[in-house]
């Protein structure tokens, strides 16, 4: 008699135990769902480029990845499919690996779609150093697209 008691009472705790244990599964499924979310979410890029100005909207003119010490501004320009409202960009400038100057962050302030965001590097004491260059968009905080350049 007490086996018939007892018997029951292990088929719950196994079948507890099972949903506990599907229940757990998909939780670890949506976390990682969620880990493949790109960071960058609020912004869709298509070409990203350096260039030596910007024209109408922002479109780049003449684009380079050579850029002599004497220039007066270097841009690097993403072409962007669509930006979200709220979503937060700013360029990271790296000389030689090394992180130097970071542009003005920008926030947009609407919803855009096929426009250009450009972001550009001065060239303050007019004699830029010679060496390699590149710039990281972020979005929302998170590393995006980068593009490498050479000042010579």
């Amino acid at each position: 008699m007490t086996n018939n008691v007892l018997f029951p009472w292990r088929s719950f705790l196994a079948l507890v135990l099972i949903s506990l244990i599907i229940a757990a599964c998909g939780l670890f499924e949506n976390e990682r769902e969620a880990e493949n979310e790109p960071l960058t979410s609020g912004a869709q890029f298509g070409e990203v480029v350096t260039a030596e100005g910007i024209g109408a909207d922002n479109a780049p003119l003449a684009v380079a990845d050579t850029f002599s010490a004497s220039q007066d501004f270097i841009y690097v320009v993403a072409e962007a499919e669509s930006i979200e409202a709220g979503t937060t960009m700013f360029a990271r400038w790296y000389r030689d690996g090394e992180p130097f100057e970071d542009s003005a962050e920008v926030t947009a302030d609407r919803d855009y779609e096929d426009t250009y965001v450009e972001f550009h590097l001065e060239n303050l004491q007019n004699n830029f150093e010679e060496g390699d260059y590149s710039v990281q968009i972020f979005v929302n905080g998170n590393p995006a697209e980068e593009v490498e350049f050479t000042i010579d």
